[in-house]
Parts: structure tokens; sequence; C-alpha cells
């Protein structure tokens, strides 16, 4: 085979005429040191220079990236067949493809995610709908510190305008109850529009496991029970653990709260592992489904890394848009949650026709029969996704 077939390298300009661990002369066209073997390189280079080489020679985003570009994004199945071809000189490798497309997503999900909080679990931001009694916006801490503009908000406006002479919302309240008396009061709901609830002056529970799992006064298990309202009556394992195992499990509980940003960058980090492992597992679910079609199984994994490459970069660009563009600031009278949910569910369709139409491309079926097999590959993979991301959390969990 000639040399020239086998892709290159890019070539490093910062050669040096001397070899930097045995002193001997060295041309600056040699690569190695013929007489100790080690590379010809200086490293003292500028910072930008080594992140070009870095890109350039692992990543292979050069002149292939620009050439698959094009196919990779609208020709579903394109890739995979060209490489099946042999047709690999102008194309980036599936292998490197799929490097580059998980580092945006996983990226994106990480700075996505750089401000998550377990406070939001509590929704003390959030928005609320519901009902409420017209007596709890003068009773209740969390409502009667809302303004009293908002409140009236919250009563339909004939009632409202029965009285134009009221002081404030109390007074108001007082004149309903003069006039209705205090059935009206108990027996009235009130429906209550989404507005942000205020913040309670309270301490919040996420805050307080936080103080407590940093008191070191206070035991691994007098902490867990606390997460129980107290009582001594947590039982961590359910019966299926041993005491060790118990007092462990207690353990990481502990060291989440003390510090659960780093559980989460901890999770995120196992997360690409995990993925990169269920790649061959993906291409050996399509070699299953396409047994009786004698295709080799690298062929499947060629088109499992196209397909969760494309999957990577479409995910990521959703996301940015739903959660960094689709927001209140850049759309106060817009219904956000709608409009995400529906910009989730394009993606997701767009993903999902595209996976569908490589499908056909690759393996040459007709649609009928692609369609039953895609859904089946479908719900399988997603059934390995579930069982592999809670393995995953599980042992993150275990072991951070």
């Amino acid at each position: 085979m000639a040399l020239e077939s086998f892709p290159k390298m890019i070539q490093k300009k910062r050669r040096s005429t001397v070899c930097h661990n045995c002193d001997s002369p060295l041309d600056e066209s040699y690569n190695f040191c013929p007489r100790c073997g080690q590379s010809n390189s200086d490293n003292n280079v500028t910072f930008t220079t080594l992140i070009k080489e870095f890109i350039d020679n692992y990543l292979g985003i050069d002149s292939k990236m620009a050439h698959s570009a094009l196919p990779f994004l609208t020709k579903p199945g394109n890739l995979t067949n060209r490489f099946q071809e042999g047709k690999i000189k102008h194309f980036i490798h599936p292998i490197r493809l799929y490097f580059v497309m998980s580092l945006i997503y996983f990226f994106t999900i990480s700075f996505l995610l750089s401000s998550f909080d377990l406070r939001s679990f509590e929704g003390e931001s959030s928005r609320f709908s519901g009902t409420v009694d017209l007596e709890d916006l003068v009773k209740k801490d969390r409502w009667k510190s809302l303004s009293d503009s908002v409140k009236l908000s919250f009563v339909p406006d004939s009632l409202v305008n029965r009285y134009d002479d009221f002081l404030d919302f109390n007074d108001f309240y007082a004149k309903v109850g003069e006039e209705f008396g205090e059935n009206f009061l108990k027996d009235t709901d009130l429906r209550v529009r989404n507005v942000n609830l205020p913040q309670s002056s309270k301490e919040n529970t996420v805050d307080r496991y936080h103080r407590l799992a940093r008191d070191r006064r206070i035991s691994d298990k007098a902490f867990m029970d606390s997460l129980s309202g107290g009582g001594n009556n947590f039982n961590i394992g359910g019966g299926f653990l041993d005491e060790s195992q118990d007092a462990h499990v207690a353990k990481q509980v502990r060291k989440i709260f003390e510090n659960d940003q780093g559980f989460k960058a901890f999770v995120l980090g196992n997360l690409p592992l995990m993925m990169f492992i269920l790649i061959p597992l993906f291409a050996g679910v399509l070699k299953f489904i396409y047994v009786r079609r004698k295709h080799l199984y690298i062929k499947h994994v060629v088109h499992a890394l196209h397909v969760h490459s494309f999957a990577y970069f479409m995910y990521a660009l959703a996301l940015l848009i739903i959660f960094k563009i689709i927001t209140p600031g850049n759309f106060p009278n817009m219904n956000i949650e709608a409009w995400r949910g529906i910009l989730s569910g394009v993606f997701f369709i767009g993903v999902s026709t595209y996976v569908y139409a490589s499908f056909l491309k690759v393996y040459k079926q007709g649609w009928f029969k692609t369609l039953i097999k895609f859904n089946i590959v479908g719900f399988t993979y997603s059934f390995f996704l579930l069982f592999f991301f809670i393995i995953e959390v599980s042992i993150s969990f275990w072991y951070y």
C-alpha cells in the first residue's frame, strides 16, 4: 500500500537543530532524534500554537471537517456509506467526529447546569398556580407579604369594583366581610394566576441541610434522620444493606449536601465515558436487528458513531436555544414553557427523522420494514440508556 494513502498528521512547525534530550545535532526535517528517539519538538512555544496543534492532530478540525459538514448535516447515512466504500481521504474519521460533537454536547450541558441549584426543587422562586381562599391573602405569611395590587389581581373584577373607597387590601377584605359575612370568606376559592411567590424569610430546607451537613458535631446517622424530620427512624438501605453499607450511604449523602456542585460535576464527568461505552452496545442492537443482511459489525459501529454525533450537535444547539434564547428576559410576553416544549418536540422529531433516514440510506430496506426496525432499536436503546444512566449515577454516588 502506498504511503500516500495514509492520512497525514499536521506537521509541527516548531523544530529544533539540537536534541533537547541527548544534545545530538539534528536536521530540522527530522521528526525524531536518530540517536535517542525523542520527538524533535521545541516546547517553548506560545499557548496558541499548542492549542492549534492539539485541535489539528487529535480532533481533526481541519479541511476534513469542512468537507464533512454538509453531508453530515444534510445527507443522513452518506458519511457511513462513504466510509464503508473506502472514500475517507477528504472526510473526518467517525471517531474524531464523535469526540468533537460529544465535546460540544457535554460542554453545553456543563455550561447550562453550572447555575443549577438544589433549591430549585423547593420552588422558592418558581411560578405557582392553584387556588387560595381570600382569607389566606390576609393571614398566611407567604401571601400576605405580596403587594396589594398583586392580591387584588387574584380577585374577580366584579368583586373589586363593588367598593371604590377602600384604602388597602386589608380594608377591602374587611368590607367584603361586612357585606357577605364570614361564610363567604371561608367558602369562596379564588383562582390564582401565575405569579412569582415571594421568598420566604425563613431558612429554606436545602440551606438547612447544607448547614447540618457541614456541622461536624452532628453524626452521619443524625444527619440522615434530619432528612426525614428527625426521630432516629430513617432506614437508609430499606433492609437490603448491612450496617457498614448503611454507614457508607449516610456518609455519601452528607458529602453531597456538603458540596452538591462537586457531585454534579463528578456525575457529568462520567457521562461521556458512559455514552462511549454505549456505542458498541447500540451497534450490537443494530447487528441483531439486521442479522440477516450480513453486514459486518464495524459498519454498525460507524453508523452508530455518525448518528450519535448528529444527535449531540443538534441537542446541544437545542439546549442553547431553549435555555439561553427562549427566556423571559428576551420574550417577556411569550409563554416560555409552552415554546420550550414545542422546540424540544421539534428537535426530537428532527433528530429522529434524520436517524430514520440514515437507516434507509445505510441498510437499503423498504420504508415500512425500516420504520418497524427503527422503533425497535429506539425503544431498546432507550431502555439501555436509562439503565446505564442509573448505574452511572449509582457508581458516582458510591465512589464520590
